[in-house]
This record gives C-alpha cells, structure tokens and sequence, in this order.
C-alpha cells in the first residue's frame, strides 16, 4: 500500500512548513491553497524523488486545501507556528489521517461520522459538530461548507448557528458575510430584480451592471472562479453557449477570486464577447454579501427588466430556460 507522508517542521512566529513523501512516486504535483487566507496563492507542489516541502504563513488557525491530480480535494488545518503529520495512500486518499492538533484530529472524528450516514443526514452531523465545539476553527469551516455554501440553506439554521459561534469568533468575516446573507436573503430569488452591482473588469475600471447601453432582451450571468477544479471546463462551456446565443443575449461571468492574475491569465484567451469581471476580494467581496451569493458556479438567466427568470448551478438547464423563453 503507498502511503503519502507529511510531516510539519517547527516553527516560531507564524510561519509553518508542510513536508511531504510519497512512497514509490518519483515524481508529480498536486496543489494547495486556503480559500480563508487573503495573502495565499494556489501553489503548485512539486513531488521530486518522491518528497516536497510547502512553506507558509498564518496568523490564526484556517483550513488549507490540498488538491490532487484526480481532483480529490482534502483539508487540513494550520496554525502559526505548529506541526502537522498527514497520511495517506494513494488508492484510497478518502481516508487520510491528519495528526498533530486538536482542529485535524476533530475533522478526522467529523469525517468518520459523516461516512456512517447518508448523505442527506451529512448537515445534520455538521450542525452538531459546530454547536458542540463552537471555539474551533473546524467548526467554522464546517458552517462554511454545509450552510453558507448551501445552494438552498436553512435560514433558521444559519440563524443559530451564527449566535453560537459570534461568542467565540466575535472579529471572523465569515460571520459577517453570514449576516449579510440573512439580510439580503431571497436577493437571487426567481422573480426578484437583479440588483445593479458595482463590477470591475480587466482593466480595473468599475461600472454597473446595468447601464443605458445593456437592451438585450437576455441576460445569462455566470458567478465563478478560477480556482474551482472544474474551472476551465466551467468556462469552455460557458464560451460555447456564447457563441450560440451571443449575438441576441448578453454574457456577464463574475469571478470570485482572490488572485486577479490567475483569473486573468484564463480570460484574456476569450476572443468571444464575454463581460468579464473580478475585484480580488473572493468571497470577501460586496457583491456575495449584497446579493446573499452562496454558492459557485451559480447561473442567472435575467431578462430585459432585469428580473430574474430562472436560477441554476447547471448551465444545461440556463440553456433549456433560455430556448423556451427565445421561442
């Protein structure tokens, strides 16, 4: 069985290091980022005679992702100045062991549980899990992924679990955002207008969404961002639905990047009319709050009074409206 092997370094201050060793791979990458750390890149791991080393800097416990070739997204929680040690094998990367802090070895219990019940009861272990250990950071990545990120969340839910953590996270943007999203519930609601969101675009200038000039009849908007695993499929897909309907419906796709230059380098290879637009701020940005964003890729279908006729995380059912409509 090749098991993975990471091992952190001491540290003091706040920086950290990730070394890693895979058992009978000479060579390969894999990548790592923190979607709750402003100051990170996606960063490419370099596997050379079957080791690599990561090095970092936090000023607080948070999750950073690793992210394998096969698309196996895995979490592991950092903090300044401490030590980690990660396994895994590489046919069965599902069950990773994390050991070295309270934060992993609780996210190692959580998934435990969550592989003994079905899928739909998975919130359920998650909302336990944060009202019992509401001091932990696992707790607030856990509210993250389950509620803020839930396409149809449970409002009174978040409104409890929002009131439990504050007493332990008084200062965590996460919670704020999280108020936003109740103030401004129902904002991406079918029937409702589409608020008229400040944007900037390529050459960091801002504009509106909707000015005197945009009298499409059609609008599709596209909430994405580059460092999804599925970005460029999102994107390619999203061109080529372009190219059908471009002349007769306008085309607005909105990253949620925290990193411009990545999200530049895949829109600049558009020679197709897309509206492209990022602020670098990610979910951090006014517009998830103004809008109650929470969740990506999600797909606007917006018709000339700028009300929103339909509303997916599937481009192919933004097309199927989309036909109906045009005939």
């Amino acid at each position: 069985m090749t098991t993975l092997l990471l091992i952190g370094c001491g540290h003091s201050g706040n920086g950290f290091t990730i070394e890693g060793e895979f058992d009978g791979m000479k060579s390969g990458e894999l990548f790592i980022y923190s979607p709750y750390n402003p100051n990170a890149t996606i960063d490419t791991l370099k596997i050379a005679d079957s080791r690599f080393e990561y090095r970092g800097e936090v000023y607080d416990t948070i999750p950073y992702i690793l992210l394998f070739p096969n698309a196996v997204e895995q979490v592991v929680f950092v903090s300044p100045g401490k030590t980690i040690e990660y396994s895994a094998a590489t046919n069965d990367l599902k069950n990773y062991k994390v050991e070295g802090s309270e934060e992993n070895e609780l996210m190692m219990q959580f998934r435990k549980d969550i592989s003994e019940v079905k899928e739909s009861d998975v919130p359920n272990v998650a909302k336990q899990y944060i009202l019992d250990n509401p001091q932990s950071a696992v707790a607030l990545y856990l509210f993250d992924k389950f509620f803020l990120q839930n396409s149809n969340p449970n409002f009174a839910d978040v409104k409890q679990l929002i009131s439990v953590l504050r007493s332990y996270n008084s200062t965590s943007v996460l919670l704020y955002s999280a108020d936003a999203m109740l103030d401004n519930a129902g904002a991406l609601t079918e029937g409702k207008k589409l608020k008229n969101i400040e944007l900037t675009n390529t050459k960091k200038v801002k504009r509106k969404l909707w000015n005197e000039t945009d009298n499409t009849d059609y609008t599709v908007v596209m909430f994405w961002a580059s460092w999804q695993r599925n970005s460029y499929d999102l994107m390619y897909k999203f061109r080529n639905f372009q190219k059908e309907y471009g002349e007769i419906v306008r085309f607005v796709a909105i990253s949620l990047d925290s990193q411009r230059y990545r999200w530049e380098d895949i829109v600049r290879r558009d020679s197709l009319i897309i509206e492209h637009y990022c602020d670098g701020l990610a979910w951090s940005s006014p517009i998830v709050n103004e809008l109650a964003l929470e969740a990506i890729p999600t797909y606007l279908l917006v018709d000339k009074k700028h009300n929103i006729t339909y509303k997916s995380d599937d481009l192919e059912k933004i097309k199927e409206k989309l036909k109906k409509q045009l005939h």
